[in-house]
């Protein structure tokens, strides 16, 4: 892994790499307009250019790929609140230009536009915390952050929802789906909500998704710990104070199987301390934060994809016809579960539960030294080096392939910144890997 200064310079490179693509993007919509990098635009103009790039940006569609009329089309077909992001736009635009004239140079343009693109993604969140209220209104049971999948499409189908029309096979790919009891498949809200489905925006280096609520209470979690693993003891009096967005009563707690089985996890791990990055942990959160934490599926067993992705790498549609969704609605009103899928809030049963550990970075057993302890370090070593060079070399390429055009034209106009004792649950089997 990299130490924090190779982080550092690591992030810079990422973020001057970024900065230069909204130019680059800009510098293909202002050539197929007819405008030279010198011309001063309107502030009709400049608002159609910035349109025009934030189209682009949310679909993922080089402007070097579609005529702007094809791309504004495309957006308003695709994006029912394209008339929000359009006043976004303007906010933007406002907070940034303040009081200056009424034309803008192309430097200006860009200002907009990257600050555009940096604060999408909270702004966008709000659809996604819409799409959850939604998802929440369908559960069967009230906090089990599942819904039937008969009630996901009806929601598509009879409800105005349109996100809610991907395939059984893509929200399997997804991870999105609990099919414990295979005649009522279930679609788990945090996992649906986090999927690569929902990203709206993408460029050559990262995409712009939901936010991951489940984070910020890691994050808190850490940041009071302030180590990598802890007691459990220690978790659950800071777990007790951190309710879910979802919650509903002020005297939250966690389920009593659920503290059976954090200590479970921390047995498995020595008895004492339970590590905070480990997919038990994960797994453990899902269910205390059944609507908030997404369930952490083994390794390999799923393959998260955009839609697009998905489709060309499989040939298959990510998107269910009105017939696909109408027979599983129809399935669904005859072949309800007598079985109770998720334990009524406390998970801590549930048939999803798996004793399968996998860590990022494995725990070395305690009293390693001499020569195998120098071995461990000379690999670590060895394997940074590695990591670095081939994460620079990607990098690279991906700036001579996104950036090389623009370079040519525009390098004089840009600046760039440097700057988780189970008492009523059966005995799970346990295994461990790293990954």
């Amino acid at each position: 892994g990299f130490d924090l200064q190779e982080l550092a310079l690591f992030a810079v490179a990422i973020e001057n790499a970024i900065h230069g693509e909204a130019a680059s993007a800009l510098h293909s919509i202002y050539k197929q307009l007819g405008y030279s990098e010198e011309t001063i635009l309107s502030k009709n103009e400049a608002t159609l250019v910035i349109d025009t790039y934030m189209a682009s940006y949310i679909l993922g569609v080089s402007p070097t790929q579609m005529t702007q009329q094809q791309l504004l089309t495309m957006i308003e077909e695709q994006h029912p609140t394209w008339n929000e992001t359009r006043q976004f736009l303007r906010d933007v635009e406002q907070d940034v230009l303040a009081q200056r004239a009424a034309v803008f140079p192309f430097t200006e343009v860009v200002l907009v536009a990257e600050e555009a693109a940096a604060r999408y993604g909270k702004w966008q969140s709000s659809e996604c915390m819409e799409m959850k209220a939604q998802l929440m209104r369908m559960q069967d049971n009230a906090g089990s952050g599942r819904v039937r999948l008969a009630n996901f499409y009806q929601g598509a189908l009879h409800g105005d929802k349109w996100q809610f029309s991907e395939t059984v096979e893509y929200l399997r790919q997804l991870g999105a789906l609990d099919e414990t009891s295979p005649s009522d498949v279930r679609v788990i809200i945090p996992n649906y909500i986090n999927s690569p489905s929902n990203c709206l925006a993408s460029s050559s280096f990262y995409a712009v998704c939901c936010i991951d609520e489940c984070g910020d209470l890691l994050w808190q979690l850490e940041s009071k710990i302030g180590g990598p693993s802890a007691s459990p003891e220690q978790i659950i009096a800071i777990i007790s104070n951190l309710p879910p967005s979802s919650a509903t009563l002020d005297n939250w707690t966690v389920g009593e199987k659920l503290l059976l089985r954090l200590n479970d996890v921390a047995d498995y791990h020595g008895g004492s301390e339970v590590p905070l990055h480990g997919r038990l942990f994960a797994q453990w959160m899902h269910y205390v934060y059944p609507q908030e934490c997404s369930y952490p599926h083994l390794s390999g067993t799923t393959q998260p994809r955009k839609p697009d992705e998905f489709e060309v790498e499989t040939d298959q549609d990510a998107t269910a016809t009105e017939e696909e969704m109408l027979r599983h609605i129809q399935e669904g009103r005859h072949r309800r579960s007598n079985t109770a899928v998720f334990d009524g809030g406390d998970g801590g049963c549930s048939s999803m539960w798996a004793m399968e550990e996998e860590l990022v970075v494995p725990q070395a057993p305690s009293g390693v030294s001499g020569p195998v302890a120098e071995s461990t370090l000379a690999r670590r070593l060895a394997m940074r080096c590695v990591a670095v060079v081939g994460a620079v070399a990607s990098l690279m390429l991906a700036l001579a392939a996104t950036l090389g055009p623009a370079l040519a034209s525009w390098s004089h106009e840009c600046e760039w910144r440097v700057a988780a004792k189970q008492a009523a649950c059966p005995p799970v089997p346990q295994r461990i890997h790293s990954v």
